[in-house]
């Protein structure tokens, strides 16, 4: 059952408490239960929760912006999202067991309930058989019942959708920018796609730009909710290197297509396998 509207304020209040963090968030959750308490609970208690500074529990405490929830929730409504809680049915559990695990989702669709969910990550510069080689993977994977996620970029990111949809399959977009903010912009009628079969996710609050600094945050979203991660096409210092990493330190079984050695593009999931990462042929 979804949480009330109500609840769901208090919910949103906790992103806009300067300094209070996703680990914050749950330290203060399993102090208190839910975020009601949490702000009904007196100043001095929550100063004894572990990381939670006595400028911290003032914020929240003097938490007063309550236009500025109801502007969010506007948003959401205007957009066709809701916000799904780290104590809502519809949270995936995979996700909780990350570290620095967002407390709150904005989803705009139904996330799929199916065991097999498969991140497909790469190259925004893809070549042209880089996207093929995703969408034939993407397809044939979605045959098998998986799920493909990936984060609605230019490239290997577009494709891994395009393939799971041109067999009417589930795919999750997991975006660096509120979910009303749809980038890069061309994918606008894409993300509407999605949203109808599958989802388009992000911990951002809906009106958020893309920003740099938030694609790194997105990645460790898209290995969170997978099982496996499918690496195409990535120079070593990229976005798509920096999501392996993630799917590493969550134990995340790690997948690497292997490319031209002309294509500095390859240098990425040749670095993979190298280092362990199972090969797709």
């Amino acid at each position: 059952m979804a949480q009330a509207p109500e609840s769901i304020k208090y919910w949103l209040a906790l992103k806009f408490v300067e300094s209070l963090g996703n680990i914050g968030v749950r330290n203060l959750l399993r102090s208190f239960g839910t975020p009601e308490r949490i702000f009904r609970t007196p100043l001095s208690l929550l100063c004894t929760v572990e990381g939670i500074g006595a400028k911290t529990a003032a914020g929240i405490k003097d938490f007063q912006d309550w236009q500025r929830i109801d502007e969010e929730i506007d948003r959401m409504e205007r957009c066709g999202a809701v916000a799904v809680t780290c104590q809502d049915p519809r949270f995936p559990k995979r996700l909780l067991h990350i570290y620095d695990c967002p407390f709150l989702l904005y989803v705009k669709g139904e996330l799929p309930a199916a065991d097999m969910y498969i991140a497909m990550v790469g190259s925004r510069a893809a070549s042209a058989y880089g996207k093929f080689t995703t969408e034939r993977l993407s397809r044939e994977l979605t045959l098998q019942g998986a799920v493909v996620i990936s984060g609605m970029a230019r490239g290997i990111d577009t494709a891994a959708h395009r393939g799971a949809l041109s067999v009417k399959g589930k795919t999750v977009a997991v975006l660096g920018s509120g979910i009303d903010c749809i980038y890069p912009p061309e994918n606008l009628a894409l993300a509407e796609e999605i949203s109808q079969h599958g989802a388009v996710v992000s911990e951002f609050p809906p009106g958020t730009g893309p920003r740099p600094e938030h694609f790194p945050r997105r990645n460790r979203i898209i290995t969170g909710l997978s099982s496996a991660v499918v690496i195409v096409e990535a120079t070593r210092r990229s976005g798509a290197m920096i999501t392996a990493r993630h799917a590493l330190d969550q134990g995340r079984l790690c997948m690497a297509v292997p490319g031209a050695i002309t294509n500095p593009r390859s240098k990425g999931p040749h670095e993979l396998l190298r280092q362990g990462a199972t090969l797709v042929e």
